[in-house]
């Protein structure tokens, strides 16, 4: 390892320095953003932008959808038709409009027993009960999800799930799995929501849950987490166009899920013009070069470097506690995931931490923050508990 972790030093940051950041998971930042934001903005000058974004965009318009109709095609290997598709003001907004209309208060959404943390302080806030299921290497495991459905009964609502480069764990659901998944939810009348937002990154992934079981799936694929943090918006797809429109439109007047028009009209214009795939193309060469320099700094934590996502689920050494290891860690200037958030009704998360590699603005950051988490894993602390 690096010279000072040998050395049983712990590697600082500046203290007057802003923590490096490994606790948020965006993608890596890439060269093209920014000529696309001037090319986009340098084009919508050339348009009325005026007109074009004074209104309102409910569920975006017939252009809007065409366009996300065949970025989704990538993932669900035909264009669905534009009117099963709608924008949103990213994926927790959709999620919210879904938990309501389909949960309710007082039911209970199944999710895996580490999930996105944002869905604990949605369920609160909708008096939703979360009821884990049980995971292995694959995500879900069928067995588990049949016994909690004949456990609830019709409280069990519906499931939230990733089953590609599920976050943090990064378990990806083999097909036999997901057709598992979907057999369990079709037997008890199971609502899916599927959060892709990390299944484009792979150049090759396997097809969206969604598929096999279109007509109780709501697949949802944001921007944020692939091309670029500052463009938030997702697309959804719902299982037919009439259930779509019922779901979305009553709730404009009361939430805040419609998509802002300008980051509207930045996303069709980057989908359309091809700059899309090319931002797509360059966050993933980032991603494994990151992945890389993560696996020569903490090759203890046994990486595979050839992965396209840039999360990575750390086991805790056995000689720290969680708490005191993430406080070490932010003494020494670096912000890390801590477990316990990702945990349902369970403390799965009790001896692990995720790092997020992307919000680092440069290699140099990267390096710094990376070697920083590897000297106070093998620095002799005081905060440690005793063998």
């Amino acid at each position: 390892m690096n010279n000072a972790s040998e050395a049983g030093q712990v590697q600082h940051v500046s203290p007057k320095a802003t923590p490096i950041d490994f606790g948020r998971n965006f993608p890596p930042p890439s060269p093209v953003v920014q000529r696309a934001l001037t090319e986009a903005f340098a084009e919508l000058g050339r348009l009325n932008i005026a007109d074009a974004i004074r209104f309102p965009r409910f569920m975006g318009t017939v252009s809007d959808r065409e366009v996300g109709a065949l970025w989704l095609s990538q993932r669900l290997g035909q264009t669905p038709s534009a009117d099963r598709v709608l924008l949103t003001n990213g994926s927790q907004s959709a999620l919210a409009m879904l938990m309501a209309r389909f949960v309710k208060p007082g039911g209970i959404l199944l999710t895996e027993e580490l999930t996105y943390p944002a869905i604990k302080p949605l369920s609160a806030l909708f008096d939703i009960e979360l009821r884990a299921v049980s995971m292995d290497l694959e995500g879900i495991v069928p067995a588990s999800l049949e016994d909690a459905c004949v456990e609830l009964g019709d409280n069990a609502r519906a499931l939230y799930c990733m089953p590609t480069l599920h976050n943090p764990t990064s378990a990806t659901m083999s097909v036999a799995r997901r057709a598992d998944i979907a057999s369990v939810a079709r037997r008890h009348n199971l609502w899916l929501f599927e959060d892709d937002i990390y299944g484009i990154l792979p150049e090759e992934a396997l097809p969206p849950l969604s598929l096999y079981a279109p007509e109780r799936s709501w697949y949802i694929l944001g921007l944020s987490k692939s091309l670029a943090a500052q463009l938030r918006v997702a697309y959804v797809v719902g299982p037919n166009s009439d259930v779509s429109e019922r779901v979305f439109w009553p709730g404009v007047r009361t939430t805040n899920w419609m998509v802002a028009p300008l980051a509207a009209e930045v996303a069709s214009n980057w989908l359309a013009s091809g700059i899309g795939s090319e931002i797509l193309r360059s966050v993933r060469a980032e991603t494994l070069k990151r992945r890389a320099l993560a696996a020569s700094i903490l090759p203890r934590m046994q990486l595979s470097p050839r992965e396209f996502n840039y999360h990575l689920w750390i086991d805790l050494p056995d000689t720290w506690q969680l708490d005191a290891f993430v406080k070490a860690v932010l003494d020494a200037g670096v912000v890390v995931g801590s477990g316990e958030s990702f945990a349902v009704n369970n403390q799965q998360g009790d001896r692990k931490f995720r790092i997020g590699l992307g919000v680092p603005s440069d290699e140099e950051e990267l390096v710094r923050g990376l070697t920083a988490i590897a000297s106070v894993i093998d620095a002799d602390s005081g905060s440690r508990v005793k063998p």
